[in-house]
C-alpha cells in the first residue's frame, strides 16, 4: 500500500520499507545504494539518505569482519576472497 506525501518539494509515493530484504551495494564511485530484487528478477535501486539505518547481515551473505593494524573492515568471507589461514 502506498501513500502520497510532499517530499523534498515534490509529490512522492511512499511505501513502508520495514521487513523488506535487500542488498547494500557500492557503485564504482564509492557511493552506497540499497538494491531490492522483485519476484520477476527485476530490481529497484534506492539512494541512501537515511543516516542510521539498522542492518542485519544474513547467514548466507558470505561476509566476515576483519581487524588489521587497528582498522576494522567488513568484506567477503575468506572462502570468497581465496584467503589462506595462517
Amino acid at each position: 500500500m502506498t501513500s502520497i506525501y510532499s517530499y523534498r518539494g515534490s509529490e512522492a509515493e511512499e511505501e513502508k520499507a520495514s521487513g523488506v530484504p535487500g542488498i547494500l551495494c557500492r557503485d564504482s564511485a564509492g557511493s552506497y545504494f540499497f538494491r531490492v530484487y522483485h519476484s520477476d528478477t527485476s530490481f529497484t535501486d534506492y539512494d541512501l539518505l537515511h543516516d542510521d539505518l539498522s542492518v542485519t547481515i544474513s547467514p548466507d551473505a558470505l561476509a566476515s569482519f576483519y581487524k588489521v593494524n587497528g582498522h576494522n573492515f567488513l568484506d567477503h568471507s575468506p572462502e570468497v576472497l581465496g584467503l589462506k589461514r595462517k
